[in-house]
């Protein structure tokens, strides 16, 4: 079942950034993997920054990323191109920079430059790169970090104050429109030419707080901290599901006209026609769609194929 699988991560992985030529899997440790269409490794992984990537998309053949270590409260943003392997800074380099005028960047960056602020989210439609910086605002930037615009921290509609309500979980770009959405279950839609707020609603169905809200097209899946997984179609509710715990990551499966959930110790598949489960015994990272069925990769580094494949059922 499980033979012609690729080859294991060999470390601890933590995003998966699926882009034209392949996919880039990125460590807890700042580690990058880059693999191409059949998945197979192109070069050794390397660190090119001592800190663990917080975000990152593509954009015009580059991984524009943000990093951050909390600890000893760093964080920056580059443009990587794709597929450069080159090795950085140790953490210990850092840690003996901090206080001084010496700046030290990830390695193979075309640009970089320190943030002052705990980068929250970001999302891109291929020409414009918005993200959001914690208490700093929302800034709209070219692929060579020209800034197109900036915006204060947002101001929301929410009728009582509480904790965390107005923190950024996620940002996409929807019909050159940028969804923002808020911990507390409310998402504004502001203008990607402008960043000027066009809309705020509350995301109906859902129970705050929110923990990840993920998007295609006109599909939302928004997962509590509860685990209950809320999805929508054009914001009207087609399913909703109590999970065992957290949600990781979720991928849409065009095939199957559904989601494919990265659940805690569990696998989930979530269409209009079917819900399937099956318990894991490791963490599901991420689960990458392929044909009919999927390929898992875990928290341990190793692949497995789906359990559930749907070519039969579908056709």
């Amino acid at each position: 079942m499980d033979e012609g699988l690729p080859e294991s991560i060999p470390f601890l992985p933590d995003r998966v950034i699926e882009h034209q030529n392949g996919v880039l899997i990125t460590g807890m440790l700042g580690e990058f993997l880059w693999l191409d269409g059949d998945l197979a490794a192109t070069a050794p992984f390397t660190i090119p920054h001592p800190m663990r990537l917080r975000q990152g998309v593509v954009v015009e053949g580059h991984v524009i990323g943000t990093w951050l270590d909390r600890e000893l409260m760093l964080a920056c943003m580059g443009s990587i191109p794709v597929g450069t392997a080159e090795n950085g800074d140790c953490r210990s380099d850092l840690r003996t920079a901090m206080g001084t005028s010496d700046r030290r960047y990830p390695a193979g960056t075309k640009w970089a430059h320190a943030l002052d602020a705990e980068p929250m989210a970001m999302a891109t439609n291929g020409e414009t790169v918005v993200f959001d910086l914690y208490h700093r605002g929302l800034y709209g930037i070219g692929a060579n970090a020209e800034e197109f615009w900036r915006m204060p921290p947002s101001e929301w509609s929410y009728p009582k104050k509480r904790p965390r309500n107005e923190e950024t979980i996620a940002l996409h770009i929807h019909n050159e429109e940028c969804w923002l959405t808020s911990k507390g279950g409310r998402v504004q839609r502001r203008s990607v030419e402008t960043g000027q707020l066009i809309e705020e609603h509350l995301l109906n169905h859902v129970e705050a707080p929110l923990e990840h809200h993920f998007k295609h097209n006109e599909q939302d899946l928004l997962c509590s901290t509860s685990g209950l997984v809320t999805w929508l179609d054009d914001m009207a509710l087609v399913a909703q599901l109590q999970l065992s715990g957290p949600v990781h990551s979720a991928s849409w499966d065009e095939r199957l006209q559904g989601w494919r959930v990265a659940g805690w110790r569990e696998e989930i598949v979530i269409s209009k026609d079917v819900v399937d489960r099956r318990p894991t015994r490791e963490l599901p990272v991420y689960i990458l769609p392929r044909g009919s069925g999927a390929l898992v990769l875990f928290n341990d580094g190793n692949w497995e194929n789906t359990a559930f494949e749907y070519g039969q059922r579908l056709d």
